[in-house]
């Protein structure tokens, strides 16, 4: 039995090119001609796509994120509101959205990629700060669903623990160019969320603008627990954020590219 020949030497190698390069590769010889211009040409719609793409997400994400907090505002009229998780998470990751829309524009504007180093630890870090709430929603919330329901039925809070820990990570792991495989030292990037909410929450406790009954998290009250307790609380959390900094970056390399799947 004859053995089938390779797929670019078959007589209908031209119907399996991607679309925007069909006829426009030339045989001479026996060697391949690119036509350059039909892959720059594509090259660039694929990242006006892209950018088009994300300025739609980080724009939402954006009203979504100032609408929430400006609700969230009309209930308590005081700094005591940056005492959750979740307030401070929205607000970080709407500044992040932000740098998302400024490094956009640019592109859009020279028709190229910028990969930031900057940009890219800050929209990390804000992936990683959603992802740390969506979990923290999941686990405390769903073993008493019930008694939580209602807090659904509240547009800030829905808006903070659902729809925009999607958007946002699901916008990084997509849209964001990858900067390659991040080293065990240069994932501690992505818990930049952790250490900022850290420092507002402590400084809350310990300028005593936040009573007891007003701490979030029983372990943050260094006043009342062992310390103990709270260093084992904080190892903890930055282990999470160091792990999802690791694995989301890493997804963020395999699906980046699909945006250019033509190409390949």
């Amino acid at each position: 039995m004859a053995r089938s020949r390779p797929r670019h030497l078959r007589p209908d190698r031209d119907a399996q090119r991607p679309r925007h390069l069909k006829g426009s590769v030339p045989t001479r010889a026996g060697k391949r001609k690119i036509n350059f211009e039909a892959v720059e040409r594509a090259l660039n719609e694929s990242l006006a796509r892209k950018n088009r793409a994300n300025l739609l997400l980080s724009a939402l994400i954006v009203v979504l994120g100032v609408s929430s907090f400006l609700y969230g505002l009309t209930l308590e009229h005081s700094v005591t509101i940056f005492r959750f998780l979740t307030v401070d998470g929205t607000l970080f990751t709407t500044l992040g959205a932000l740098v998302c829309i400024g490094v956009n524009l640019v592109e859009l504007a020279i028709r190229s990629d910028i990969t930031s180093v900057i940009t890219y630890y800050v929209r990390l870090a804000m992936a990683v700060a959603e992802s740390v709430i969506f979990i923290v929603v999941v686990f405390s919330h769903l073993p008493f669903f019930s008694q939580h329901l209602p807090m659904f039925d509240r547009y800030d809070s829905f808006v903070m623990h659902v729809l925009i820990p999607i958007l946002g990570v699901g916008s990084f792991l997509v849209n964001d160019s990858p900067i390659g495989r991040l080293s065990f030292g240069e994932r501690w990037y992505g818990t930049a969320f952790v250490t900022f909410y850290g420092v507002i929450i402590l400084s809350l406790i310990s300028s005593n603008r936040l009573p007891s009954e007003l701490i979030p998290y029983f372990f943050l009250d260094f006043r009342t627990v062992h310390w103990s307790i709270l260093l084992f609380a904080a190892v903890f959390v930055y282990t999470t954020g160091y792990w999802m900094a690791g694995r989301i970056s890493e997804w963020n390399r395999r699906l980046s590219w699909l945006w250019f799947k033509d190409l390949v």
